[in-house]
C-alpha cells in the first residue's frame, strides 16, 4: 500500500495522559500528533472484604495460581494487602501459590510489589493464559506442589468477561473469581480511587469533551485509539451522546475484546492492534490511516 496523501490524522487516546506517555512518544515518532480524553477510571469495591479473605486464603496455601489480568488489578491487590497491614509478595511466598501475568506490563507491575511470576504468555489476553495454562489435577497442583489443590484465584474488574473464568474450569480448575476493583467513569471518587501506573516522560495534551465532540464530527476524520471496552461504552454515551451528531472518526482497537464491543455500537475497527503494546498500537494506527504496508493487524 502506498502512503496516504493529505494531512495525518490527529489521534486521540483514551487514556488518562499519564498513562499515555509511552503511547504518545511512539505516536510522535511516526508522525501523529497526539491528545488524551480519559472517559474511565478505577475504584477499590465499596466492600474490599472479599478480597482480604481471599488474600488470606491465598496466604494459608489454599490456591495452587494466582491469575493476574491487568495493572489495574496489581494495583487494587497491592492497595488493599497494605490495608490491611499484608502484603501480596508475603500472601503469595508464604502459600506457596505460583503467578500468572497477562502480559510484561503486569508482570513488571508484579515485580515491583516483589512478585515473582511462573507463567507469561506470547499472546497477552485471556486466550493467551487458558493456551499455556496447565491442567488441572484433582489429586493435587500438577506440578506436585501440596497447596491450592485444584484451585485458582481470579482477581479481576467489575466488567470483565467471564471467558477466562469458564475457560480455566474448563481445563479441570476450580476458580475463585473476586472482584478487585470497579471501573467506573472518570473521574473516580478520590478516597476510593486505584492509582493508574503514571509514566515518565511528557504526557499528551489533555482534550476537552467540547473538542473531542468537534474532532470525531467534524470533516477531519480523527483517528480514535479505544483502550478498553468500557472506553467504548463510555465515548458513545459522553462524547457522541444522543444530540443526534453524525460520528465520522477512524476507529483503533486496543485488542480483539475492544474490536468485538466498537462492532456492537456499530463502530467497525478500521484497525485491531496485534498486541496491547505501544509499537502494536502504532502500528494499527499506521495501518488504518494507510501509512504502512502491513495489513495483519485487523486480524
Amino acid at each position: 500500500m502506498a502512503a496516504a496523501e493529505g494531512p495525518t490524522p490527529p489521534v486521540i487516546v483514551l487514556r488518562h495522559p499519564a498513562r499515555a506517555v509511552r503511547l504518545t512518544a511512539a505516536l510522535g515518532e511516526a508522525g501523529f500528533r497526539v491528545s488524551a480524553l480519559p472517559l474511565t477510571d478505577t475504584e477499590l469495591p465499596d466492600d474490599t472484604d472479599a478480597v482480604v479473605r481471599e488474600l488470606a486464603a491465598l496466604a494459608r496455601g489454599e490456591y495452587a495460581w494466582l491469575v493476574v489480568t491487568s495493572g489495574n488489578t496489581v494495583q487494587a491487590l497491592d492497595l488493599v494487602a497494605r490495608g490491611s497491614g499484608t502484603s501480596v509478595a508475603d500472601a503469595v511466598r508464604t502459600g506457596g501459590a505460583r503467578v500468572v501475568a497477562v502480559g510484561t506490563a503486569t508482570a513488571d507491575l508484579l515485580g515491583g510489589i516483589g512478585v515473582e511470576v511462573s507463567l507469561l504468555p506470547e499472546d497477552e489476553s485471556a486466550a493467551g493464559i487458558l493456551d499455556i495454562f496447565p491442567h488441572g489435577s484433582p489429586h493435587g497442583s500438577p506440578h506436585g506442589s501440596p497447596h491450592g489443590t485444584g484451585r485458582v484465584l481470579l482477581p479481576q474488574s467489575d466488567l470483565a468477561p467471564d471467558t477466562l473464568r469458564a475457560g480455566l474450569e474448563r481445563l479441570g480448575w476450580s476458580v475463585r473469581r473476586v472482584e478487585a476493583y470497579r471501573t467506573v467513569p472518570y473521574p473516580a471518587e478520590p478516597e476510593r480511587r486505584v492509582p493508574g501506573v503514571e509514566e515518565a516522560g511528557v504526557p499528551p495534551p489533555l482534550l476537552g469533551m467540547s473538542d473531542a465532540l468537534d474532532l470525531v464530527t467534524g470533516t477531519v476524520r480523527a483517528v480514535v485509539v479505544f483502550t478498553a471496552p468500557s472506553a467504548v461504552r463510555q465515548f458513545g454515551d459522553r462524547v457522541i451522546g444522543s444530540g443526534g451528531v453524525r460520528p465520522s472518526f477512524t476507529a483503533v482497537a486496543i485488542g480483539r475484546t475492544t474490536a468485538a464491543a466498537l462492532r456492537a455500537e456499530g463502530w467497525d475497527p478500521a484497525a485491531t492492534a496485534a498486541m496491547p503494546t505501544p509499537e502494536g498500537i502504532v502500528g494499527a494506527v499506521r495501518h488504518a490511516t494507510g501509512r504502512t504496508a502491513t495489513t495483519d493487524h485487523s486480524l
